[in-house]
């Protein structure tokens, strides 16, 4: 997946890793710098790594306090780092002290049974998985990735960006609502 339209994040990881109480992921750590926060094709968005205390809609902190909810038991060791445009949410399962270990797991929302899918891999490999079809069936419930093996990647910066300047991240093209306020 090409970074070109990547940005890193510059995230303060020590500072993160005292506020959560735990560290991150290598390969997750190594997607901020590489692309930062952003989207895979219009479908996969990867969050930003903000703080608990923040309830930004969209942002790590307020999908997981979502994923905590729909979790089947309590204490729920789960920790947002993705969304689809389905709805569903990816996380990993964080039961091992090495972040490095824990297990991707997915609420589907299109799916009655099972919800919570868990994927005994990290972030980079299930998303590999995805775009390779790896795995029996797609694991998210909008199968936009599945099969994809060159996925587009561009930061929230970037798409705001582009937006800025009237045109459609996604298809180059002018964005017919580019101005517009919703008050008009």
């Amino acid at each position: 997946m090409p970074a070109d339209l990547g940005e890193d994040e510059q995230v303060d990881w020590n500072s993160l890793r005292s506020t959560w109480r735990m560290t991150f992921p290598s390969d997750y750590m190594a997607f901020m710098v590489h692309y930062g926060a952003g989207t895979i094709d219009d479908s996969v968005s990867v969050l930003a790594p903000d703080t608990p205390g923040q309830c930004e809609l969209g942002g790590m902190a307020g999908e997981t306090r979502t994923a905590h909810d729909l979790w089947h038991a309590d204490p729920a060791p789960i920790l947002a780092w993705g969304v689809t445009v389905a709805a569903d949410i990816i996380c990993w399962k964080t039961v091992h002290t090495d972040p490095d270990r824990w297990p991707v797991v997915v609420w589907r929302r299109q799916s009655s049974s099972p919800q919570w899918l868990e994927f005994d891999m990290g972030m980079a490999d299930f998303l590999c998985g995805i775009f390779f079809r790896e795995f029996d069936e797609c694991p998210l419930s909008d199968a936009t990735l599945w099969g994809s093996p060159t996925p587009r990647f561009i930061s929230n910066r970037q798409q705001q960006r582009l937006l800025g300047t009237g045109v459609d991240p996604w298809t180059g093209e002018p964005d017919p609502y580019a101005g517009l306020s919703f008050d008009d």
